[in-house]
């Protein structure tokens, strides 16, 4: 067997693992089933007379014993043979060295005719072993709340997710393609398991396809693929709970794959401390917040003249409208002031309730709200005022829609001075001196859909059909307002 000729691809070897090609998928793991066969028959070729299979580790060291499937009745006395009275027929499973460490060897497919090597084939592959890991397909989870959780409207930003289920001792390594495209990769650590993907302006199907390594180092290695083929239609849908054109509209996030302002594009953007973090929740997708804070742009406390009104008695009159998904307890978001670090409003999640509370140096005063069993995602709005030497805030709980209201108590009242300038803050970073800072997990505390702030009178919310969400009346002062 040490005469080699020339290769020159006259044969074409393979194997199946587990019914799929080996050159389709590189991982092999214990107890799998591998068939070597011929991909073209040579039953008419009279130079054939076998087929040598073995195995090589990254050394290049013969691994366990060479396997001969042979139309002659003779082997050696290190090889394995099996008789075949054809070698275009099935050929018996070739049987895997037993207990051979985890990492990449060498198929090594010899076609013999008599004592010469025909041709050599040689695929790489990767043992497995025992190791758990699968690649269970790809998911899609879109932007906002629909009735139809798969209608893809052109430019829309998306979520892909590639479901995957393994041992936490490894790390797998992902790779996007549009078509033939490459459009992403990375580490599942790093978050390439999701991919945000933006719809073209044109309609029409497209298919984005995940190829999973459960290793890191996988050059010359085919992975496990999942394709999901996507309709991008011409046809619109509102997924947002407010609409841009109200001119009270101070800030409004919707968190479509970016941070940037809807009312002002990136100039007013989130800022986060680190990259942002987008998680997907039963279909749709957000911004996870908790110990990765972002923070919104200084906000001046004053409302001004432009709205055609006499703004004086609403100075310092703020409402939030937003969706969110309480994940763990924590502080959700905050109002921080400039040069009044002790006074503050926080919004918790503590067991089932949303936890208001309003701080100084002198007193906290809380507001709860128990959180609806059945929300995945809830629309939620706090209203908030700052004025001479009172700092009121109240919460409500609206559900999956503005229609289902469930308002709350009376609202919170917190005797301060403070006047100034102030901070909107998603998340709170934890006290690092009250934590094991090396081996904690990063806190999540929300994930995002949609996030406004108005500086308003009430009754314009309810005039662009939003503040049905608050129970404000136009005609009373402000501390009767809430």
């Amino acid at each position: 067997m040490d005469s080699l000729m020339p290769s020159v691809g006259a044969y074409r070897v393979n194997a199946h693992v587990n019914g799929i090609p080996l050159s389709e998928c590189s991982f092999i793991n214990l107890n799998d089933k591998i068939n070597p066969y011929f991909e073209a028959s040579v039953s008419n070729d009279p130079d054939v007379t076998a087929l040598v299979v073995f195995l090589r580790n990254s050394r290049g060291e013969t691994v366990g014993q060479k396997v001969i499937y042979n139309l002659e009745n003779e082997a050696e006395d290190d090889e394995i043979l099996f008789f075949m009275r054809s070698l275009d027929e099935n050929l018996p499973s070739f049987p895997f060295p037993p207990n051979i460490p985890v990492g990449r060897y060498t198929m090594v497919s010899q076609v013999m005719g008599g004592k010469d090597v025909l041709q050599r084939t040689e695929k790489s592959f990767y043992y497995m072993g025992n190791t758990a890991f699968s690649f269970k397909g790809i998911d899609i989870h879109l932007p906002g709340i629909t009735d139809n959780t798969q209608l893809i409207t052109r430019e829309m930003v998306v979520m892909l997710e590639a479901k995957l289920e393994f041992e936490g001792r490894i790390d797998p390594y992902i790779v996007w393609y549009n078509g033939k495209r490459r459009i992403g990769e990375g580490k599942f650590s790093d978050g390439a398991g999701a991919l945000l993907w933006k719809a073209p302006e044109q309609s029409g199907f497209y298919n984005i396809r995940a190829e999973v390594f459960p290793i890191d180092g996988h050059a010359g290695l085919t992975g496990y693929q999942k394709e999901i083929s996507l309709l991008v239609s011409s046809k619109t849908v509102d997924v947002n709970l407010v609409s841009g054109d109200i001119p009270q509209l101070v800030h409004w996030y919707v968190f479509e794959g970016n941070l940037n302002d809807s009312k002002a594009g990136s100039e007013r953007a989130l800022k986060p401390e680190n990259n942002p973090q987008w998680m997907p929740v039963n279909g749709t997708y957000g911004l996870a917040t908790g110990d990765n804070i972002v923070m919104l742009p200084g906000i001046k406390n004053e409302f001004g003249t432009s709205a055609g009104f006499d703004a004086a008695p609403w100075r310092g009159m703020w409402q939030t409208l937003f969706r969110f998904n309480p994940v763990n307890d924590g502080v959700v978001f905050s109002v921080l002031f400039e040069s009044s670090s002790d006074v503050s409003m926080n919004l918790s999640k503590e067991g089932p309730n949303l936890v208001l509370s309003l701080v100084s140096p002198a007193k906290t005063v809380s507001q709860s709200i128990r959180i609806p069993e059945y929300a995945s995602f809830l629309t939620a709005g706090v209203n908030f005022s700052i004025l001479s030497g009172k700092f009121m805030a109240k919460i409500n709980i609206i559900g999956d829609t503005v229609e289902q209201g469930d308002l709350a108590a009376a609202p919170l009242q917190l005797e301060t001075e403070t006047e100034e300038d102030f901070l909107i803050m998603l998340g709170l970073k934890r006290d690092d001196n009250a934590v094991d800072v090396l081996n904690r997990k990063p806190l999540i505390t929300a994930i995002w859909d949609e996030f406004a702030l108005y500086k308003m009178p009430p009754i314009d919310v309810i005039a662009a059909d939003v503040a049905r969400t608050f129970d404000f009346e136009h005609s009373e002062t402000l501390a009767n307002s809430f």
